[in-house]
């Protein structure tokens, strides 16, 4: 598992805790110190997650493209590029939006939207996580880094209780496409909300 951009001077630690993966970070200088790092486990939610992309790679047009995004932004994520996953996943937003205003069926429209509002959560948790790994990766985390965090929580609750409000679209892709967005929107949310808690944002 590769260190994380300027936490390669950490030994990572991977536990569960009733379910959670927890990343713990031992930092071995004068005065050792522990923290939990969710930088890492962005690492471990993209690889977990990856299926919501994967599983729906035989589209075409602005769907297609949608989902080659989604996928890139797992990759960038991975290979500690959370800067460049962030434009990935805000272009795939973009791709939603397009693909929205395409669609004439309510349901499909609905999925579509609330992916968009979904990838743009998480290009703000994105680049929150990069803005704090490029000003050192130290706790506490600035005043506009934990506002950043806030908002993506809010924005991916918002899509939550749409997503929880919508029936299932007709078409068995739209249908199995909604599911999967609940599912990875609930992982994102809990990470988010764990980083916001990890840099050490006295924000609620």
């Amino acid at each position: 598992m590769p260190p994380i951009g300027r936490l390669s001077k950490w030994t990572w630690t991977v536990r569960s805790n009733r379910g959670r993966v927890t990343v713990l970070a031992t930092m071995n200088s004068r005065n050792t110190w522990k923290r939990r790092s969710v930088a890492l486990g962005f690492w471990l939610l993209c690889h977990a997650g990856v299926f919501l992309a994967e599983s729906f790679g035989q589209g075409t047009g602005e769907l297609a493209e949608m989902d080659r995004l989604v996928r890139q932004t797992n990759e960038l994520a991975a290979e500690a590029d959370p800067e460049g996953a962030a434009q990935a996943i805000g272009k795939a937003a973009m791709m939603a939006d397009i693909l929205t205003k395409q669609s004439s069926e309510p349901f499909t429209q609905s999925v579509f939207q609330t992916a968009s509002r979904q990838y743009r959560a998480q290009e703000r948790g994105l680049r929150a996580l990069a803005l704090y790994e490029r000003g050192g990766g130290m706790p506490p985390a600035p005043a506009g880094i934990c506002h950043a965090l806030t908002q993506a929580v809010d924005q991916l609750r918002e899509s939550k209780e749409t997503l929880t409000r919508s029936p299932a679209p007709a078409q068995a892709e739209m249908a199995a496409r909604q599911l999967a967005l609940l599912t990875h929107n609930q992982e994102w949310e809990h990470l988010i909300k764990g980083l916001h808690e990890d840099v050490e944002c006295t924000e609620k």
